[in-house]
């Protein structure tokens, strides 16, 4: 079968796209060049005369896909969850079109960055750095007697979900000298939890022992909230909550009012209700008990490398016919190896 033409608007590793090109004829337009998405009418351009899309940031319409007959496989660097979808599923669906998948190129970058929001919280960056840059450190011993803080070591942490970036970040938190238990009702087999070094906990008894409470929970329609105004009024008034998942997941209200209060110590968060935001938008970012970044959890270059092997991978497979370790749609399998058969 001759070389199929693949447009690739994903920020991509030089290794990735060279890997590509051994196979396919590539046209490269990294989204990161001109800081924003493509619209749909740039990518049905662009798109034209490729039967393969590798994306990232884009979304993928309906009018996109039928503007394109001759489309015969999408990519997206990501994990597309439910709270994200970007791709028109039952279009691809009808058109018997592979939707490719990255989950996990993140998992890393996101775990550390947890970490870092537990200390960013604990030890007081935030009004630390204020503080210093503001000028005020007059005497040597200011630091010392001005913010008094607290270690990892032999705190309790509770993780929420124990999925793939909970597991690592498990890992990290025992590697501090914390102990661990979590929550997550899909896992019922305790070896998963004593791998690593973990205990399985229920929600209430996890909100009620942890020092530290770090969120990680897909966003569904059975999560949206779920962490509320009864299990957050079950935290102890010296914890911490940490959220590197989703803003969804949380009632803010609930957790405003507990800031605003010092009913829990503090909050730390990479991801918000509304994105962007500022201080008009989100009011918890002028309590003086919240720590926030700018949604920075998965910016870590490797996770460009990360997908752009796991795509690579995967449609080396779909070519070979083998089945795809991440796809979104495997139903479309036969039709699609029919469909690549009358191409060649």
């Amino acid at each position: 079968m001759k070389k199929l033409n693949a447009l690739v608007t994903a920020s991509y590793s030089e290794s990735g796209l060279n890997q590509l090109k051994e196979f396919l004829n590539v046209e490269y337009h990294n989204w990161l060049d001109q800081k924003r998405a493509f619209t749909q009418e740039e990518l049905s351009k662009m798109l034209q005369g490729k039967e393969i899309l590798i994306v990232e940031m884009d979304e993928v319409h309906r009018e996109v896909i039928e503007a394109n007959p001759q489309l015969k496989v999408i990519a997206c660097c990501r994990g597309l969850r439910g709270d994200d979808m970007t791709i028109d599923v039952p279009t691809c669906n009808e058109r018997k079109i592979p939707i490719l998948l990255a989950p996990g190129r993140n998992l890393n970058s996101v775990a550390e960055f947890t970490i870092l929001l537990t200390l960013g919280i604990m030890r007081k960056v935030r009004p630390a750095i204020n503080w210093f840059y503001e000028g005020n450190w007059k005497e040597w011993l200011d630091f010392y007697t001005t913010f008094r803080t607290g270690e990892i070591r032999g705190r309790t942490v509770g993780l929420m979900g124990f999925g793939n970036i909970g597991k690592r970040v498990a890992a990290l938190f025992n590697a501090f000298g914390a102990k661990v238990i979590a929550y997550d009702p899909f896992i019922n087999d305790l070896e998963v939890f004593k791998q690593y070094n973990t205990e399985k906990v229920d929600a209430e008894t996890l909100f009620k022992t942890a020092d530290i409470v770090s969120l990680h929970m897909n966003v569904n329609e059975d999560t949206k909230g779920f962490i509320n105004e009864k299990l957050i009024g079950l935290m102890k008034p010296t914890a911490f909550l940490i959220n590197s998942a989703r803003a969804a997941i949380v009632d803010r209200d609930a957790l405003y009012a507990a800031l605003k209060d010092k009913k829990i110590a503090g909050y730390a968060t990479d991801v918000y209700h509304q994105e962007p935001c500022n201080p008009e938008t989100e009011p918890m970012l002028l309590l003086d008990n919240f720590f926030g970044t700018p949604h920075l959890g998965g910016t870590a270059d490797e996770v460009i490398a990360n997908h752009s092997q796991m795509v690579v991978d995967d449609l080396k497979k779909l070519f070979n016919g083998e089945k795809p370790q991440f796809i979104l749609n495997p139903e479309v399998l036969p039709g699609f190896q029919e469909n690549l058969k009358n191409m060649k």
